[in-house]
C-alpha cells in the first residue's frame, strides 16, 4: 500500500489562503474587471510559487495601440495617456490625432524611459473635438513585481471596460515596451508614427491636466467622471497585494 503524506501548511500559509479567499469573494467577484482578475492571478501565483517577484527596475519607453477605436463620427480618435503609480500621476502624454482606418497603430514614446515600480494604472482617454469632455478608451492596471518580460501585450479582453466596448476593434491590443534603463532603446525606428498621426503637446488644458485619483484616499466625493467608482475594486486589490509583498520583503 502506498502512503501519501498529507499536505502540510504553516500557520502563515493557512492564514494567507484564508485571507485571499475572503478578499477574492468580497472584493473581486462582484466587479470582475480584467485588471481585478489579473491581480487575483498575481496573488495565486505568488502564493503557489509560480510567479517569482521581480525586483529589477522597469523603464517604460513605448505604449503602442494596435487598432484604432472609432470615437469620432468620421472614424479615428484623439487619444492621450495618463499614468499613475500608487495612484499618483507620474506622466501625461500629448494628444494624438489619428485620422485613419482601424488597422492603423499609434505609438506613444516616452524618452527618457519612465521608471515604474509597484502598482501601475494606465488610462487612455479620447479628447472630444471642440468639447470639454473626455472618454475612456482603455484602462489597464498591473504590478511590476509580476512583470518579467520587456514586451507585454494586453488584448481587448484584458483591458478594463474596453473588453465590452464595440468602438474598440476586436483584434485591437495595447503593447508596452520596457527596458532595464532610461536610455533610448536602439532599433526601434519602425515604431515611429506615420503622417496620418499628429500630436498636440499642449498639456496645460484643464481637461488634460485633471487627475481624479490625486485625492483618492480622501473619498469618492473627489471623483468627477466615475473614475473612483470604476477603479475602487482594483485599488483595494492592489493595496492588498502591496501589503502581501511588504510582508514578504521585510
Amino acid at each position: 500500500m502506498t502512503f501519501v503524506s498529507p499536505v502540510v501548511f504553516s500557520a502563515d500559509q493557512a492564514l494567507d489562503r484564508f485571507a485571499m479567499r475572503r478578499f477574492y469573494e468580497d472584493k473581486a467577484l462582484p466587479v470582475g474587471q480584467p485588471s481585478q482578475r489579473r491581480y487575483v492571478r498575481y496573488f495565486s501565483g505568488l502564493l503557489s510559487g509560480h510567479i517569482k517577484i521581480n525586483n529589477k527596475p522597469l523603464f517604460l519607453h513605448h505604449v503602442i495601440m494596435h487598432g484604432i477605436p472609432n470615437f469620432e463620427s468620421k472614424g479615428g480618435c484623439r487619444p492621450f495617456l495618463k499614468i499613475y503609480q500608487a495612484m499618483q500621476p507620474v506622466y501625461t502624454s500629448g494628444i494624438y490625432n489619428v485620422q485613419g482606418d482601424s488597422h492603423t497603430s499609434i505609438c506613444i514614446t516616452i524618452e527618457p524611459g519612465l521608471l515604474l515600480k509597484g502598482d501601475i494604472l494606465l488610462k487612455c482617454y479620447h479628447k472630444r473635438f471642440r468639447s470639454p469632455i473626455r472618454d475612456v478608451v482603455f484602462r489597464v492596471q498591473f504590478h511590476t513585481c509580476a512583470i518579467h518580460d520587456l514586451g507585454v501585450v494586453f488584448g481587448k479582453n484584458e483591458l478594463d471596460e474596453t473588453f465590452k466596448d464595440e468602438r474598440f476593434p476586436e483584434y485591437g491590443k495595447v503593447e508596452f515596451v520596457f527596458s532595464f534603463g532610461p536610455e533610448k532603446i536602439k532599433g526601434m525606428g519602425h515604431l515611429e508614427n506615420g503622417p496620418q498621426v499628429s500630436v498636440d503637446y499642449n498639456t496645460q488644458d484643464p481637461l488634460i491636466r485633471w487627475d481624479s485619483y490625486e485625492n483618492f484616499n480622501r473619498g469618492c466625493e473627489d471623483a468627477g467622471d466615475g473614475d473612483l467608482e470604476e477603479t475602487e475594486g482594483c485599488w483595494l486589490t492592489s493595496s492588498w497585494l502591496a501589503v502581501y509583498l511588504n510582508s514578504r520583503t521585510v
